[in-house]
């Protein structure tokens, strides 16, 4: 017998070459032309149906056993919060069934706690435990907020608006409510606002006046209270009709409570509360507020909802966008900003664009070393086995996420190893005279059992993250999936599918002219005669193979270990956003805190034509907050607030068309702003883009003494600050404010003051009496009774008058 061999040395067929047997699913599918075709058909049609479902998003879906609560106590210190308020509430809800921890932070004026629960534990049964335990507490202050208690969910953003123009704030904010009702009202989950200050009503008396009147700020609210009501009182049947009976005489606006009855004597004279006092419509003290270039602005942060396709909802805010043009003021500026699909969209273009490289390089790569047709198939199998993993993708509840295409990418060289190793084998069949039909037969089903085995063998490394059962865990658990969908479609194509194609394939090289290749010759050549030698030589030398291994092995674990190759958990590309936070004295007035974020909005923009030469090629948009900082995107820590403390966003034109990087910019925009005095903490960092949420590093200071902590922790950022790579650095335990103790002295306790109606006069004159809250333009207003601005200003705490519990003063 005679063999056609130009690519090997010639020898006879091994005699395991025919020992498989012509039965078995293989051997069915590769001489049978429908059945291979209608499977690689239909595992086409399954993946782009799955495509059609399958959600774009930056990160998986995952959940979240948390539940915070959040309470508002008004000018009360973060002391007074942690004694009065969390140490009520965490006794109760530390010994609820499945509390994993309870985290608590203590503001001034606001508690905020997370408490965190096991994985197993019903969260909507969490979610009412925590409100009947919170609801059992009677050793609340009286004064505070009814607590919110939630379920901290995750959410995607799709994107950033900012509404900004020459009109009030309060008419930005109602274009800013129908904007946001219009996007909910397009299938959005939630929309919420940025910098919209709450609306009060304030009802300012002077002191003479109340002297005068012998009143004190307890009792006119108490009068407003009682004269301002919308109640239902029942219903009557009379003649046969049934009638319902209400009092409705609620004051919405600063006219209908100028018309209130203060003081009605018997006779016949009549104060009204336009006689007395000064009322007018404000936004809540210390609530945070936006600023940019253009003056006053509300911002709203657009939401998906769970399960929708991220992509899919920005084009909904863009097709809104388009529309909305001819229905506000054209002075109106409506700027949309920080879209987060742009990320998603970045992602699914690199997974296509590494796609589409690696098939160029195996069409290349086969074409050199294997026939023309052969390449072709082999190429072909890679988007047959992804389309059929995207369709398993997407029955499985995953979404096309970063994680997800990260085990994507890898599947890409396990797609084409498999179909190289068979074609391989099988070409090799067919080069030493084996006729075509068992060649294509034979290559498959010899290389099952090592394809397969090495297939097992991946998904054994990866199947344990599924093991994992935190944050992170549920967070990279779609790694493994992902991959193991992927293994198993490359395993139907590659051994169902296509050695009917490479049969095909073989045919027409069997029938046409079969001369050798140049490059084959040369090739073989050098295979045989330089890389079979060293081959056998590393057999047969067992001892110096395994010496050669371990060292390799030490010089890897050496790079690592020594830094010269750097390692990190979840490397994530260049953000475009960058957050600049800084924070005066508390005490500081709101109007200076604006002047440090136009102060930076300027250095901005003017780093920006420093290292450009031009407006608007580096800087998108740019807008400040007052009252407010930020601790980036996913972190689920509260943000800091205060009239003291403000912060600037800043959005970059894509990494990808800029060559300034964001520490140039950094280190830039820091030397260009001009720091004011009294600033204690000025920090600028760029937002992170994916990845677990939280800052990159978290280092906590545990102690009972707060000023021994806080110097602590200013030690640790002075020697930190030296160290290679950082970019920011900032602790979260702001200076407190000096406090004023109260103490009655026997003199007034001999007139009949006592520690509770002293400090609510006091309270009253400074925050004010609440007399009534009533719902409009679905938001809570509050009217409030105070004594005026210039007053409070201007005197000392001494100076405020007191009322004795019998009229007297």
């Amino acid at each position: 017998m005679v063999f056609k061999n130009y690519s090997q040395k010639n020898r006879p067929i091994n005699p395991r070459d025919t020992m498989a047997p012509n039965r078995g699913i293989i051997a069915f599918f590769s001489r049978h032309k429908v059945a291979a075709n209608l499977l690689m058909a239909i595992l086409i049609l399954y993946g782009m149906f799955g495509i059609t479902q399958l959600k774009r998003q930056l990160m998986p879906d995952f959940g979240l056993e948390l539940i915070s609560v959040d309470v508002e106590w008004q000018g009360a210190s973060a002391e007074d919060i942690e004694s009065n308020i969390i140490n009520a509430v965490e006794p109760e809800v530390r010994f609820i069934n499945g509390v994993k921890e309870v985290n608590s932070t203590a503001f001034e004026g606001r508690a905020k706690m997370y408490i965190s629960f096991k994985e197993s534990v019903s969260m909507t049964k969490a979610l009412t435990d925590v409100q009947s335990a919170v609801s059992r507490i009677t050793t609340f202050p009286q004064d505070i907020e009814k607590p919110i208690v939630t379920q901290v969910l995750q959410r995607d953003e799709v994107c950033a608006i900012d509404i900004s123009g020459p009109f009030s704030e309060k008419t930005l904010k109602f274009y800013a409510r129908q904007i946001r009702d219009d996007l909910i009202s397009r299938g959005l989950a939630n929309v919420e606002f940025q910098g919209a200050r709450d609306s009060e009503i304030w009802v300012e008396i002077s002191s003479d006046n109340l002297r005068e009147l012998d009143l004190t700020l307890a009792q006119v609210s108490s009068e407003l209270a009682s004269s301002s009501i919308d109640l239902p009182s029942g219903s009557i049947n009379s003649g046969g009709v049934s009638r319902q009976i209400r009092s409705d005489r609620l004051a919405r606006s600063p006219n209908e409570l100028r018309d209130i009855e203060v003081v009605s004597k018997a006779s016949g004279e009549k104060v009204y509360l336009s006689d007395i006092a000064n009322v007018y419509e404000t936004f809540r003290v210390n609530s945070s507020y936006r600023v940019n270039t253009e003056g006053p602005s509300i911002g709203l942060k657009v939401y998906r909802t769970r399960g929708a396709d991220s992509l899919v909802s920005q084009q909904a805010v863009e097709k809104y966008m388009t529309q909305v043009a001819g229905l506000y003021p054209a002075s109106l500026e409506i700027v949309v900003y920080d879209v987060f699909s742009d990320q998603v969209r970045q992602r699914i273009n690199m997974l296509l664009e590494n796609g589409g490289t690696g098939l160029i390089l195996v069409l290349l790569v086969l074409f050199v070393f294997l026939n023309g047709r052969v390449a072709i198939w082999v190429a072909a199998g890679i988007p047959v086995a992804f389309l059929a993993a995207l369709g398993a993708m997407s029955q499985m509840g995953l979404s096309l996420d970063m994680i997800s295409m990260f085990a994507l990418i890898m599947g890409i060289g396990i797609v084409v190893d498999d179909a190289i190793v068979v074609s391989e084998h099988t070409t090799t069949l067919h080069r030493r005279g084996m006729n075509y039909k068992e060649a294509a037969r034979l290559g498959a089903q010899r290389m099952f059992p090592p394809v397969l085995a090495a297939m097992l063998t991946t998904v054994a490394a990866f199947l344990p993250i599924l093991l994992i059962q935190n944050d992170v865990g549920n967070i990279i658990s779609a790694v493994p999936i992902t991959l193991s969908l992927v293994i198993i479609a490359s395993l139907i194509e590659c051994f169902l599918i296509l050695p009917h194609h490479l049969r095909s394939s073989l045919k027409k090289v069997s029938e046409g002219e079969n001369k050798p290749r140049k490059f084959d010759v040369y090739f073989n050549r050098f295979r045989d005669d330089r890389v079979l030698p060293i081959i056998e030589k590393t057999y047969t030398k067992k001892g110096f193979t395994i010496t050669a291994t371990i060292c390799m092995l030490l010089v890897s674990l050496t790079l690592l270990s020594t830094g010269r190759v750097n390692f990190e958990f979840f490397d994530t590309p260049e953000s475009d956003i960058l957050l600049a936070n800084f924070s005066f004295s508390p005490g500081t007035s709101e109007e200076r805190t604006e002047e440090m974020v136009n102060e930076i909005g300027r250095a901005l923009y003017s780093v920006e034509e420093k290292l450009t030469g031009q407006k608007g090629s580096l800087v998108n948009y740019g807008v400040g907050n007052i009252g407010v900082s930020y601790t980036g995107k996913g972190s689920f820590s509260s943000d800091v607030s205060g009239g003291h403390i403000g912060s600037f966003v800043a959005e970059l034109v894509s990494g990808d068309v800029r060559l300034i990087r964001n520490r140039e910019f950094i280190e830039a925009w820091e030397a260009e702003t001009r720091l004011m005095s009294g600033i204690e903490n000025f920090v600028i960092f760029e937002d992170s883009v994916g990845g677990p949420p939280g800052r990159d590093i978290d280092i906590r200071v545990i102690g009972d003494n707060l000023s021994q902590m806080k110097k602590a922790a200013l030690a640790l950022r002075n020697e930190m600050r030296v160290l290679p790579g950082l970019i920011a650095l900032e602790d979260d335990l702001p200076y407190g404010k000096e406090e004023i103790l109260l103490e009655i002295k026997p003199e007034g306790e001999a007139i009949g003051f006592t520690a509770e109606e002293v400090a609510r006069q006091v309270r009253n004159s400074f925050s004010g009496s609440v007399a009534q809250r009533f719902s409009q333009d679905t938001e809570e207003v509050i009217v409030r009774v105070k004594l005026p601005g210039d007053e409070t200003e201007n005197q000392t705490i001494r100076d405020i008058y007191l009322t004795a519990p019998d009229g007297g003063s």
